[in-house]
């Protein structure tokens, strides 16, 4: 059996250094950090990262607040919904979740969000900063993952590390991030373009699946010394209801590789808590 890199457990380490951080900024400035969801018409698998944010979010102290427009909506209404969400200052921090419903302008809707609240960095400024370092907040995702290698002491620097997808929220700016000086891995990004992914993820001493494709990485791309980090979140609907299940094969190549995250509880949970960083983050700016 591989190792399975628990993310719950370093995730939780996390939270609890944030709850004295959030403790202070209420006492000493009367500051209640707040994170604003927005979605339209968001699928099943969304709605319940969403919900498990929320509750994460309720846990350490941080106030939630959920706008979930119906798939219908037109663009101007997402608009002015995010301008309100700009302009609140009780809100430190706002999440747009992806993808947005057909013949909305993605690019347009994450170009406004406001630069200092961006925790997720989706703007295309702060994606842009993020090639030289200086973007407002490190995308939550790609920095759990490599704090997720950090803590299990699994070396990324000098080593060939795949990433099967290139959007916004993991494949591209993971691999901005790993190829940065202090990370300093070599770094292949494959997509639908790429044809065999078989001949870059055999090559890979670690291997990222963020396809969004259920179960898509099976025995053909993977190898025994492989660490497999699983970046995917899909609805499966069962007879006994919906299952959360990743981008990897779990079930079937869990004793075939190094080292493991499974779905749920291993990268979702750091998403989570480097989200909640940010936030934080965002909040303790606006005293310094």
């Amino acid at each position: 059996m591989a190792m399975i890199i628990d993310g719950k457990k370093v995730a939780r380490e996390r939270e609890e250094s944030l709850s004295s951080r959030i403790k202070s900024l209420y006492e000493e400035h009367e500051i209640n950090p707040s994170l604003a969801f927005l979605s339209a018409g968001a699928d099943e698998a969304s709605l319940s990262y969403q919900r498990s944010q929320k509750k994460a979010c309720e846990r350490i102290g941080i106030v939630p607040k959920t706008i979930n427009l119906d798939a219908s909506v037109q663009e101007p209404e997402i608009l002015d919904t995010l301008f309100n969400l700009n302009e609140d200052d009780t809100v430190h921090a706002i999440i747009v979740t992806l993808p947005l419903p057909k013949g909305v302008d993605e690019e347009r809707i994450l170009g406004a969000i406001e630069l200092t609240k961006d925790v997720d960095c989706l703007n295309p400024s702060n994606r842009g900063r993020l090639a030289f370092g200086k973007s407002s907040f490190l995308p939550a995702t790609p920095a759990g993952i490599t704090e997720l290698l950090k803590a299990y002491e699994i070396p990324f620097a000098g080593k060939h590390v795949v990433i099967a997808g290139r959007g916004k929220a993991v494949g591209w700016p993971l691999a901005q991030i790993l190829m940065s000086k202090g990370c300093d891995a070599t770094v292949t990004v494959c997509h639908s373009r790429s044809g065999d992914l078989a001949q870059y993820t055999k090559k890979a001493d670690i291997l990222v699946a963020a396809i969004g494709k259920a179960r898509f990485v099976d025995l053909n791309l993977v190898h025994e010394n492989q660490v497999v980090i699983d970046a995917g979140i899909n609805a499966e609907e069962t007879a006994s209801g919906w299952k959360i299940v990743g981008d990897v094969d779990f079930e079937l190549i869990s004793d075939k590789v190094y080292a493991i995250t499974p779905v749920p509880g291993g990268v979702g949970p750091m998403t989570v808590a480097m989200l909640l960083s940010n936030v934080v983050q965002a909040a303790e700016r606006r005293v310094l």
